[in-house]
């Protein structure tokens, strides 16, 4: 019954709202900056992330991870009661 009473009223609000008022005529943007930007970007992001994660593991931050998590997870064991 309340579900049905919420959602009678969101339908006649909906249904009620006069969208003539909104007026978005005031968003002025300048479109050439955004533009110029996307025809310079010319990155491949799959070598990216390849190269970041061949680091990862090259430099051992891979093990640091681990051990933090699983000391992370010893002493929050500890901890709680």
């Amino acid at each position: 019954m309340m579900i049905d009473l919420g959602l009678d009223a969101a339908n006649n609000m909906i249904a009620t709202f006069d969208f003539s008022v909104l007026d978005l005529n005031h968003f002025h943007l300048n479109w050439q900056p955004f533009a110029s930007n996307a025809q310079q970007f010319n990155q491949d992001v799959t070598k990216d992330l390849a190269g970041g994660w061949n680091n990862f593991i090259k430099t051992g931050q891979v093990w640091a991870l681990l051990i933090g998590v699983i000391l992370g997870y010893l002493f929050k064991s500890i901890t709680s009661f």
